[in-house]
């Protein structure tokens, strides 16, 4: 049995263990990833339109954890290399539905293969009703952590609004006194 820390010691060294892990399986992700040629933002792009074929560019942004704006170059770049294609919304021609070209169905194969190999190698030996508490906890610290941008993002708001002026007449500097 591990030794009893303190609980300020004990929350650091347990967010220090989930952040050594997050940048670890980055890291393998990252080396895997590369060997296919493949960076992870793309990956995560082909994983996604993979299984929900046909979102637009506007759910993908909200399914995926980068930039609307790097989303936006990003699909231009895998349309240039063939791997996704952008097709009019048959109710909205504004609208453009993403879906994924033979090649770009291929590639997401390998790059799911890859995914699905780590994710193996990281839960092995652990019980499912084990899994299931982990993925709770991690989905409880996520919703705080996602209330807490939320807050910052409301005060970042909030401070870079223009301030009302005040209503009512304006008090003028006296000048200097007169002698007289």
């Amino acid at each position: 049995m591990p030794p009893t820390r303190p609980p300020v010691q004990q929350s650091t060294a347990t967010w220090l263990a989930v952040v050594r892990a997050y940048n670890l399986c980055d890291a393998v992700l990252t080396s895997r990833l590369a060997a296919l040629g493949v960076r992870v933002v793309e990956h995560e792009v082909l994983a996604h339109l993979q299984r929900h074929p046909g979102l637009t560019q506007q759910e993908l942004t909200a399914r995926v954890f980068f930039a609307k704006s790097h989303l936006s170059g990003l699909l231009t770049q895998m349309e240039a290399d063939g791997l996704v294609r952008r097709d009019a919304d048959a109710a909205d021609a504004r609208v453009k539905r993403l879906t994924l070209t033979r090649a770009g169905a291929a590639l997401a194969q390998r790059t799911m293969a890859v995914q699905n190999e780590l994710v193996a190698t990281m839960t092995a030996g652990y019980p499912a009703a084990e899994l299931a508490r982990i993925e709770a906890t991690m989905n409880e610290v996520g919703a705080r952590l996602g209330a807490l941008l939320a807050s910052d993002a409301a005060s970042a708001r909030a401070a870079a609004a223009p301030r009302p002026r005040a209503s009512g007449p304006r008090s003028r500097r006296a000048g200097p006194a007169r002698r007289g």
